[in-house]
């Protein structure tokens, strides 16, 4: 375990009439755990409170770096955080409830164009999705290493066919020599995966029976992607427009350059109200596009998101500008069954990302 953090004699640092949240100063030769101990707070209340900073967090937390500058979790926030004692209930002041927007006070944020405040059921979510696609993806991988045969196969492959005899024959024939492989596989697709993934981050938040709600509606309307954002939006989770190229599609698909109209125009996407938009990061044509990598940046802060292409054709999920997704062909002996690329350089042309509530960047 990385050893990277001591607190300094006075640790905890605000200035006068500042309404930022104090903070600590990484240094060398400490954890994150002896900072928690020393602030009298849990380590993943610490990791909460600094995921919208430094998303790497949601995966590694123990992966801090000297130089850093971490919130304090509940220091000086009483005179600026809502009661959760109210009438509403303590699901609106968590930034979750029926309303898209959630929080009162994160509703105002968006409105005035200032940095949201951290939102707690947004920051949970994103915690629980991006630990869950690494998990996932390294018991596949692992049990692959380890006997040639992985955990994950796709609806569309030839095993959706096999009896249960025939998938314990072909695990056995294509396992390494002197192994014994897994045959008990899990049948997955690109919903498949997305439902998996963001089910696991609702389950971290404390959320099960509000997921159950969700995938009763959306496997009821067939289980499309567009139904899910919908969803989605009601719990706050903001909607992100993604085209490489807005005006030039390189595919020549009028679906993406019209879609991009839509959203400029304020009408949103198949229904879903979109917040911001990714555009013009690998244009077709430099000569007609200007390249624009901001929105890239932006969404390479953002921990854990849903998303998908032509308007639910493919869906997805992600962490940090990466696009991670579950092919539907693949056996359980395939590497690549799952993978990962940034958005950046994927294939597909245009589509919608889901971010938790409060963690998409401001200006």
């Amino acid at each position: 375990m990385p050893q990277v953090t001591s607190v300094r004699t006075n640790p905890i640092q605000s200035q006068p009439g500042s309404s930022n949240p104090p903070t600590v100063t990484v240094n060398a030769g400490d954890s994150l755990g002896k900072i928690a101990q020393r602030l009298g707070v849990t380590t993943q209340a610490l990791v909460q409170a600094n995921l919208s900073k430094y998303p790497s967090l949601a995966s590694n937390p123990n992966a801090i770096k000297v130089g850093w500058q971490l919130s304090v979790p509940g220091a000086g926030q009483t005179q600026t955080a809502p009661s959760t004692q109210g009438t509403q209930g303590t699901q609106a002041t968590q930034g979750w409830g029926p309303t898209p927007t959630g929080d009162p006070s994160v509703r105002q944020t968006q409105q005035t164009g200032t940095t949201q405040r951290p939102n707690d059921f947004g920051n949970k979510l994103a915690a629980g999705g991006a630990q869950s696609i690494e998990l996932r993806m390294k018991q596949h991988l692992d049990a692959i290493e380890k006997t040639g045969v992985g955990v994950y196969y796709g609806d569309h492959s030839s095993m959706k066919t096999m009896t249960p005899q025939q998938r314990k024959e072909w695990a056995t024939q294509n396992a390494k020599p002197g192994t014994t492989p897994n045959a008990n596989f899990k049948e997955s697709s690109c919903i498949g995966w997305a439902f998996e993934n963001v089910g696991a981050a609702y389950a971290a938040a404390g959320k099960s029976e509000r997921w159950g709600e969700i995938m009763r509606i959306v496997t009821s309307k067939g289980s499309k992607g567009i139904d899910l954002a919908k969803e989605l939006q009601k719990d706050g989770w903001q909607a992100i427009y993604w085209n490489p190229d807005a005006k030039n599609p390189n595919d020549g698909n009028a679906e993406h350059s019209f879609s991009a109209l839509q959203v400029k125009r304020g009408n949103g996407y198949y229904g879903v109200k979109v917040t911001d938009s990714v555009l013009d990061y690998r244009p077709t044509d430099p000569a007609k596009t200007k390249e624009n990598n901001a929105g890239i940046d932006k969404l390479k802060k953002v921990p854990f998101f849903f998303g998908m292409a032509k308007g639910g054709m493919h869906t997805f999920v992600g962490r940090n500008g990466n696009v991670n997704e579950f092919h539907w062909n693949h056996l359980p002996d395939s590497k690549t069954a799952i993978e990962e690329k940034p958005l950046k350089d994927w294939g597909w042309n245009s589509g919608l990302i889901m971010v938790p509530p409060g963690t998409w960047p401001t200006e």
